[in-house]
């Protein structure tokens, strides 16, 4: 069973993630509950993150899908997030005095001592509700790598505890042409580690032998 992104966003179609750690709360049995546990985390610390109504609802699927002889993908979008993604938010309150001001490529912040909004960032082709990840030619920025490598544990590896047939099975990678091949190498290696039977498919569009 393969699964479009199901991670908690603002669209339909939620390639424009607000988090990778948490299931969206509409997919649940009581969003405003999970809307406060997730207030009550650091997002980017996991040893804050607790599970929602809809993680838990989730990983159910993932059991019943697995009694049935089965196995469930789901999509990583990795290259980018929505406006509302929690770091992306902190950036935009405190512009350059954000912890995470190096977590996006951007160009320019705002100038408190003018009227206009000066604040400009990259978007995925140039698409301004979809800030793109800070990255070098080689790899993302640590911060958000860091960030997806936890989140990547936590749904091949809920429980932590080596044994991942309560985990998903495998991933499919949204626009990975976009991403730097050094990322994907490391991410490869964490979730071969975590299952080395799990399966990994990338989005190309193009020619792209080096992948």
């Amino acid at each position: 069973i393969y699964l479009n992104p199901v991670f908690e966003a603002v669209s339909l179609h939620k390639y424009d993630g607000s988090t990778y750690h948490h299931i969206d709360v509409n997919f649940g049995p009581d969003p405003k509950g999970d809307i406060k546990i997730i207030e009550s985390e650091t997002p980017d610390n996991p040893a804050t993150w607790k599970m929602t109504s809809a993680d838990k609802l989730f990983f159910r699927l993932v059991d019943e899908v697995h009694k049935r002889g089965m196995k469930i993908i789901i999509d990583g979008v990795f290259n980018h997030v929505g406006k509302q993604f929690w770091a992306f938010q902190d950036l935009s309150k405190n512009q350059s005095d954000s912890r995470y001001k190096d977590w996006f490529i951007v160009r320019s912040f705002d100038n408190p001592a003018t009227e206009e909004n000066e604040f400009n960032y990259k978007g995925w082709w140039n698409i301004a509700s979809l800030p793109e990840f800070n990255r070098t030619d080689a790899d993302l920025f640590p911060g958000p790598k860091q960030y997806i490598f936890h989140s990547t544990k936590k749904w091949m590896d809920p429980n932590n505890d080596g044994d991942c047939s309560d985990g998903i099975d495998g991933w499919r990678l949204d626009v990975a042409r976009d991403v730097p091949i050094g990322f994907w190498r490391g991410w490869n290696n964490l979730v071969k580690s975590i299952n080395p039977d799990a399966y990994i498919v990338g989005e190309l569009w193009e020619l792209s032998p080096e992948f």
